[in-house]
């Protein structure tokens, strides 16, 4: 009479080894360069005279990076976020951010999941779209940072990010004095070639 347990033991063994490679063969780490973009809510915090407001409108971005690992990527990026209020009748901006970060994180052990931060300079344009001062405000450098959700797409070269983008202040205009602040939660996707 075979034992089930000397029998069984081993075999469970091996198949649960056997279900590791696979899993981890299809969450592999793909590397490259990848091209993509998204959409989101874009919000515009105006700061004028000690008073300020916040409004939103839509996001939008494309981007352009590589890929080192699931975990780590670089991009460059171009942003376009509207507002649709004129508030103090100043204007309802409008901001072009160009980008350079990159989005250190962690996957989560055998899942396609991955958490991770972004960390960046860009350059803000802001233009007022307003009647009163119709210029656009010239381009500061700053600091960016956020945070989100990367699900890599088993056996697909793609990604698909949920985060949330603090672009830093936009210029003060010396004509309106205006600050403006653009920041964004976006939903976007890629392809690694």
């Amino acid at each position: 009479m075979i034992k089930f347990e000397k029998f069984f033991l081993p075999m469970k063994k091996l198949m649960l080894a056997l279900a590791a490679i696979g899993i981890n063969q299809s969450f592999a780490d793909v590397s490259g360069f990848y091209l993509g973009g998204g959409l989101g809510y874009g919000v515009q915090k105006l700061d004028y005279q000690n008073s300020s407001t916040s409004d939103g409108s839509l996001g939008l971005r494309i981007q352009l990076g590589y890929q080192f690992a699931d975990w780590i990527d670089a991009e460059l990026g171009y942003n376009y976020i509207t507002e649709g209020s004129n508030w103090n009748n100043l204007g309802s901006p409008s901001s072009i951010i160009y980008d350079l970060s990159v989005t250190p994180g962690f996957t989560l052990p055998a899942t396609p999941i991955g958490v991770f931060v972004r960390l960046g300079v860009d350059a803000v344009s802001t233009n007022l779209n307003s009647s009163f001062y119709n210029s656009s405000m010239n381009s500061s450098i700053n600091f960016e940072y956020g945070a989100g959700v990367k699900v890599n797409i088993p056996d697909s070269r793609t990604f698909i990010r949920a985060e949330y983008i603090n672009y830093g202040g936009g210029p003060n205009n010396g004509n309106s004095g205006v600050l403006t602040t653009p920041s964004a939660i976006m939903i976007d996707a890629g392809y690694v070639f």
